[in-house]
């Protein structure tokens, strides 16, 4: 297994992974969802590096893992990550243009990022564009059985997993949140995106895939999953790795063709 690294932010040490690859390649970036880290991805982003032969980065944002700072704070707290916290990264890591693969929250920060930044392409997997009653309600749920079901696989993972889990709760089942809704900025989406969805996904429905097949402006790929949840990348990491890669390996073989005279 690949070490980590820490990473020195202007708002906090970060955790991170960045797996080997061919540097000529463009570098798949990892997004984690709302209560993830770089260890909850289990064993896509090496099956991912493996198939594609591209460097992969991992990393867990700010308040998550082992990274420095809190967790989300405030309605605009994936906005923040996406167009404030993600380009420093990038930068610190020298990565330019990098293909995206976000899960829940992450898969809204790549979207946003996507909708302002340079990306050559992004993996969506269960998205939130908008906020459904599903989600309010799975998080609800969740949160009645905090203690004696979710807290200790958190534990497993995060310095701070009850201050992560009140963080996050509170904000996404706030008033103001109620209001999230990426729509207006998915036609600045140029580059192809990818959405994979479980039909049996706890915490949110297909609507997020039509609606970015609707409205972004770039070519969408959409995997509806049956028999799948919120996760089905640790359901299934060799398949949900090779629709990744596939699709990876399309978008740089069109970058090629591209940027050929």
């Amino acid at each position: 297994m690949t070490a980590l690294s820490t990473l020195a932010h202007s708002r906090g040490d970060l955790e991170y992974v960045l797996h080997d690859g061919d540097p000529s390649l463009p570098t798949i970036v990892f997004l984690h969802e709302g209560l993830g880290s770089v260890g909850q991805w289990g064993r896509l982003p090496s099956l991912v590096g493996r198939a594609t032969g591209m460097r992969v980065l991992v990393y867990s944002r700010h308040g998550y893992g082992g990274s420095a700072g809190d967790g989300p704070t405030g309605a605009d707290y994936l906005h923040r990550e996406a167009l404030d916290v993600l380009p420093e990264v990038l930068a610190c890591l020298d990565i330019d243009a990098p293909i995206l693969v976000g899960h829940s929250d992450g898969a809204s920060i790549a979207a946003i990022h996507a909708s302002a930044h340079r990306v050559r392409a992004a993996v969506l997997i269960a998205p939130h564009v908008v906020v459904e009653d599903a989600t309010r309600s799975g998080i609800r749920d969740t949160a009645a059985h905090f203690a004696d079901r979710v807290r200790p696989k958190l534990a497993v993972f995060h310095d701070e997993p009850d201050s992560l889990f009140d963080r996050w709760s509170g904000v996404w089942l706030s008033d103001e949140f109620a209001a999230f809704d990426l729509t207006g900025l998915l036609p600045d989406i140029g580059a192809p995106l990818l959405v994979v969805q479980g039909v049996h996904d706890e915490y949110g429905t297909p609507v997020h895939a039509d609606i970015v097949a609707e409205h972004a402006s770039g070519s969408v790929q959409i995997r509806l999953l049956e028999g799948h949840g919120h996760h089905p990348h640790l359901h299934d990491p060799e398949a949900i790795a090779a629709l990744i890669a596939d699709f990876a390996s399309l978008s740089t073989s069109s970058m090629k063709e591209d940027e050929a005279p």
